[in-house]
């Protein structure tokens, strides 16, 4: 779908001869021919993004941005290639036609120019990524409660989910940056100063993003480290229940190594009371050792 932008966002079903700004899926994108001239020299154009990127030609740029699943549920992306006089984004998952109809309502008077329409479309991509941040945090946070109460004793399998979602997020946001700090040095002078003034506090929100995405991370290796120590104290705490059990039970097998020598003549042996005396001076050193642990606070 195209738009007249000498025409008020005028919706076209071919490309206008003026300005203009386009959305074409990229199930269909090469289908268009005005596609032609960019597709010889950007072999990925047609691929899904992988990953955030910029290219800037002598005329043009394309940059392609991969948006993360922990921000969206699902992982989405798109490609864009701009000019001083047309805007053209390669959609995938019908979410630019989702962000620009919603940015349409608000900003309408202000997608006067394909540098507007690329900033506030790229402005809306972060606009509540703090509130989804915060959110991630307090799960986060509710994990490490469970881990340290005891409720989730296997949680090992979501710390690794999030380190790595939180990874790709992080990296997101530097890439996200470095797009809009190439757009800000506007080396090819394809940018109007204030497009590049709004691509500079652009950049700035999202450095600040950026950076609250590696304290999450961060976050994330506290959280592994105090599941591994939680792990340390279960182990401790069953070894000693051994050694406890172990040195109680250590002179009783003493006494049963003892008498099951194979000797005619050992003390009680042939007493009628012997059997019934070793059992109560086993159950009484039992006793002893129970009292002095329990007075040394060892369990």
């Amino acid at each position: 779908m195209f738009y007249d932008l000498a025409d008020n966002l005028k919706e076209c079903s071919a490309q206008p001869e003026g300005d203009y700004f386009a959305i074409i899926p990229i199930e269909d994108s090469q289908k268009f021919h005005v596609l032609d001239r960019y597709s010889r020299q950007i072999p990925t154009l047609f691929m899904n993004a992988r990953f955030s990127k910029i290219e800037i030609f002598s005329d043009y740029i394309y940059g392609s941005l991969n948006i993360p699943d922990i921000l969206l549920g699902d992982n989405t992306g798109f490609s864009f290639i701009y000019t001083s006089r047309h805007l053209i984004f390669i959609d995938k998952d019908n979410f630019i036609r989702q962000c620009f109809d919603k940015i349409r309502s608000t900003h309408k008077d202000n997608l006067n120019s394909p540098g507007a329409i690329l900033y506030y479309i790229m402005d809306y991509l972060v606009y509540n990524d703090l509130e989804k941040i915060s959110t991630i945090q307090q799960k986060l946070s509710y994990l490490e409660q469970e881990i340290l109460t005891g409720k989730n004793r296997t949680p090992n399998i979501e710390i690794i989910n999030y380190r790595n979602r939180t990874m790709k997020l992080f990296h997101y946001y530097i890439q996200l940056a470095g797009t809009c700090g190439n757009i800000t040095d506007n080396t090819r002078k394809l940018f109007p100063e204030e497009i590049q003034r709004l691509f500079s506090v652009l950049e700035k929100k999202v450095n600040l993003l950026s950076q609250e995405a590696q304290q999450i991370w961060e976050y994330t290796s506290q959280i592994r480290d105090i599941y591994q120590q939680q792990l340390d104290v279960h182990q401790n705490s069953i070894m000693k229940f051994l050694t406890i059990v172990t040195t109680i039970f250590m002179p009783l097998t003493l006494l049963t190594g003892w008498y099951g020598m194979n000797f005619s003549y050992l003390p009680g042996l042939q007493w009628h009371y012997g059997h019934l005396a070793l059992f109560i001076f086993s159950i009484i050193i039992v006793l002893v050792l129970c009292i002095i642990f329990k007075k040394k606070k060892w369990w």
